[in-house]
């Protein structure tokens, strides 16, 4: 079986994402190009030392992980199919990571984008992106994934659809006003684009307000490119994850919150997941430490 053939294999018995199952295939092209193999039962121990090492010489630690348990993963796809009987991925440890990315966002940093917005075209629209991933850290491609039948106007919550979850459940995360807020205005600067208002068109469509942008919908890499321009012209590193991250430290240091709670807002399986997303802060370790 060729790689490539057990994606398709992995996908369909793993009812996975569309961005995942992307990801998928992105791995698998890089391997098959850094080892010329692309049988699934040519892949041998020494072949993945090789370009583990291969990869840590151009890349990181942390882009090897993320390859290491895509492929991980399939091969016990492969397992499961009797295509091999022992995966080789499994002899080959991941690496212990410390990201040096600087991972939250400051109120200070947040205001500044706001400010940036109010001096660019359409910058109303992505103030209302900036706010909604702010108050609700959800993820890039649940907010573009978002209907006019997801928000829940009388009980004040969005509806985040399996379709867009990574965790391939269904989930609720309540709003405030703010999020509200910036949710209708984007309702009544639309209205007499997209006159139908139907339920299953985007809350966000940046399309619909720029004909720079050739498409339908907008999708994730239109949220990408702004916040890498911005990035630029700010010369501050933005993106929707680093909301995400700075939403889950920012709840999980606040000691009226506790880490299930969190963990049900991010829509995560498992509170080893959140873990991950929360970023110990200076003042925070002070006040622990005049504790004692």
């Amino acid at each position: 079986m060729r790689l490539q053939e057990l994606v398709t294999l992995h996908t369909k018995e793993n009812i996975l994402a569309e961005a995942t199952t992307t990801k998928y295939h992105s791995v698998v092209s890089i391997f098959i190009k850094d080892t010329n193999i692309n049988l699934v039962s040519s892949i041998d121990h020494e072949t993945i030392l090789n370009w583990r090492d291969n990869i840590l010489n151009r890349s990181s630690a942390g882009n090897w992980n993320n390859y290491h348990r895509h492929l991980r993963a399939l091969l016990q796809t492969a397992i499961k199919f009797k295509v091999i009987k022992e995966n080789p991925f499994i002899k080959v440890k991941s690496i212990t990571h410390y990201p040096d990315k600087k991972y939250l966002l400051s109120e200070l940093e947040v205001q500044n984008l706001l400010a940036f917005c109010d001096n660019i075209k359409h910058g109303w629209f992505w103030s209302c992106v900036i706010t909604t991933l702010k108050y609700t850290g959800i993820r890039r491609r649940q907010l573009v994934g978002l209907t006019w039948s997801d928000f829940d106007l009388d009980n004040r919550c969005l509806i985040l659809r399996v379709i867009t979850s990574k965790t391939k459940r269904e989930y609720i995360v309540p709003i405030n006003q703010q999020v509200i807020d910036s949710i209708l205005l984007v309702r009544q600067k639309t209205m007499h684009l997209n006159t139908d208002q139907n339920k299953n068109n985007q809350i966000f469509n940046i399309t619909l307000i720029n004909s720079r942008y050739f498409a339908d919908n907008m999708n994730e890499g239109h949220v990408a490119r702004f916040f890498v321009k911005t990035s630029k012209t700010l010369n501050l590193r933005v993106s929707a994850h680093r909301f995400r991250h700075t939403f889950a430290t920012k709840l999980a240091n606040n000691t009226q919150t506790n880490i299930k709670t969190v963990q049900n807002l991010l829509g995560h399986s498992s509170v080893h997941t959140t873990l991950g997303y929360v970023h110990p802060d200076i003042s925070d370790m002070r006040k622990a430490i005049n504790l004692l």
